[in-house]
């Protein structure tokens, strides 16, 4: 009796995931999902929201190593997706592209090229749409140095850099000296982990100056300060996450869980599009979270400064009880801000 229960409760389960896994689901039902082959690498692009708007708003993801296609996850990028085309792909070595690209030569110049075989097949697919580029994180830096060559800011209305990377060296201190500044409060704090901040401040005398991407550990002592989600709680409850559907009825792998960029990203920590800022004129939207610890809000500082971009169309936003990721954090704010600018610069 007990073999036949386990094996009628087996039974069960095993329809449940099945008819679960039959049910509709917007990760496989809505836009148009599409490979881009170039180099070596298979990348995967995901054209959602209203296309009849003719306006495309073209992301670049973070990382390296993340994936375009958890912006749809976030209420911010919902939201525009109702106003909006929003072009969502990922990076050779990330999320979910495929392909057997080269690992033992990464240059930035091949994520360049990728980004501008991107851009040319949405042009030509689309028939030449209004196009707006969005860049997070990395995907900011990225960005800028596609924009900043080869007049390839032409092609665009705006640029929207949503807490960007720009200059490794810079940034790495920028968030040493973002961390260090409140340590000492943790250290007075009642109730803290007080051996937990005092290895942060003894790694940071051993390891003066870290590298931008090779060095995680300034990463985890930024996530410690609630310097990727400014109320994490908060957030999720904000952005559910459907993870029956993301395992079960989207093209989400397992293999997408398990593995991001695993290669070496040594050549990424010295990177400094400084120079390409010079080149950006178009209109530009510099959106962050004031309380953003892994590209602390001072970068965007130092991006407007830089930036070609006449100061009448250029303009720097920093949002209150906002992180590094305001389409999470504050998504009603990053969509009213990003709104606006599209419909002032379409």
């Amino acid at each position: 009796m007990p073999d036949k229960m386990k094996t009628h409760s087996l039974l069960l389960l095993l329809c449940a995931l099945i008819f679960g896994a039959c049910n509709k689901s917007e990760f496989l039902t809505e836009g148009d999902y599409f490979h881009l082959d170039h180099n070596g690498a298979k990348l995967p692009v995901w054209v959602k929201g209203n296309v009849d708007s003719g306006v495309f708003i073209i992301t670049v993801h973070g990382g390296p190593g993340d994936s375009g296609h958890e912006f749809p996850l976030s209420k911010g990028f919902k939201y525009l997706e109702e106003d909006y085309a929003v072009v969502y792909w990922d990076q050779r070595f990330s999320g979910l592209s495929q392909g057997d690209p080269d690992d033992s030569n990464i240059t930035p110049e091949l994520f360049i090229e990728d980004t501008e075989k991107v851009v040319e097949l949405i042009r030509h697919r689309y028939g030449d749409p209004t196009l707006f580029m969005l860049g997070h994180s990395w995907g900011g830096q990225l960005s800028a140095g596609y924009l900043g060559r080869d007049d390839h800011d032409q092609l665009f209305n705006g640029w929207i850099d949503l807490d960007g990377s720009i200059y490794g060296a810079l940034e790495a201190q920028i968030m040493k000296d973002w961390i260090l500044e409140q340590v000492p409060g943790k250290l007075n704090e009642e109730g803290s982990d007080k051996a937990f901040w005092q290895f942060v401040l003894d790694w940071y005398e051993a390891h003066p100056a870290p590298d931008n991407y090779t060095d995680q550990e300034p990463y985890f002592f930024a996530d410690a300060l609630d310097g990727y989600a400014y109320d994490w709680e908060r957030t999720q409850e904000l952005n559910p996450v459907p993870y029956h559907e993301l395992i079960f009825s989207s093209m989400f792998s397992l293999a997408y869980y398990v593995s991001g960029l695993t290669t070496d990203q040594s050549w990424a920590d010295d990177l400094n599009f400084t120079p390409e800022l010079a080149q950006i004129t178009i209109p530009s939207l510099l959106l962050w979270g004031k309380n953003d610890g892994a590209v602390p809000a001072a970068v965007g500082d130092y991006v407007y400064e830089h930036l070609a971009t006449p100061i009448a169309d250029k303009r720097l936003v920093k949002i209150d009880e906002c992180s590094h990721a305001p389409h999470y954090d504050q998504p009603e704010i990053f969509y009213q801000q990003v709104v606006e600018f599209v419909e002032q610069y379409q």
